[in-house]
């Protein structure tokens, strides 16, 4: 089975960014090995835009993406900014299951943390734990979480677009999407796109 994952996590914009954990190739392979036997189509909000003074189409992209993927993976390996906050709500919007990788003793997860006057075991972030369908330490077990949605079943069907993102999606769907050659090839890779 075809599954799209949309890469959630910090996206490299200039110099400033070098140093910054992001998706690559290794991720990406790690994420296949561990959805194995299942093919994974990759869906990344770094691909250009064609026109990138349009925010409310890049941004209708990236939550396109998130409504027609499988599942949204989260790069959590380190503190991640506003954009993959709002990745992870839309989703749940969406009924899109969320996958978090967080090693153990990272930003988002810890074996006990004093946290709010008290002394908390197991600690996950509570956004990542009200909004993880899975909470990993890598991404083959990401993987192999995105093979075990499908284990028992097809995915539920996706919600109707949440009347916060209409006006981004329609922008994006409308005006840019013809023009995104990745996405296009990604939805025809998906069979979601004739032709």
């Amino acid at each position: 089975m075809k599954l799209a994952v949309y890469c959630s996590g910090s996206i490299a914009k200039g110099a400033a960014d070098r140093g910054k954990l992001t998706w690559t190739t290794a991720e990406r392979m790690e994420v296949t090995k561990g959805a194995a036997p299942h093919e994974v189509v990759f869906l990344t909000p770094d691909d250009p835009i064609t026109d990138p003074g349009n925010t409310l189409g890049q941004f209708g992209r990236d939550m396109y993406q998130v409504m027609v993927a499988s599942a949204v993976i989260v790069d959590a390996r380190e503190r991640r900014g506003l954009g993959i906050g709002v990745e992870m709500a839309a989703a749940g919007g969406f009924g899109t299951p969320v996958i978090v990788v967080a090693p153990p003793e990272s930003k988002y997860r810890a074996a006990v943390l004093e946290y709010r006057g008290a002394v908390v075991r197991d600690y996950v972030h509570p956004h990542v734990a009200a909004l993880a369908t899975a909470v990993v330490d890598d991404f083959a077990a990401a993987g192999a979480a995105l093979a075990g949605l499908v284990a028992t079943g097809p995915l539920p069907a996706k919600a109707a677009v949440p009347d916060w993102l209409a006006a981004a999606i329609g922008e994006y769907r409308d005006n840019v999407l013809a023009g995104d050659a990745p996405m296009l090839r990604a939805l025809r890779e998906l069979a979601a796109v004739p032709g």
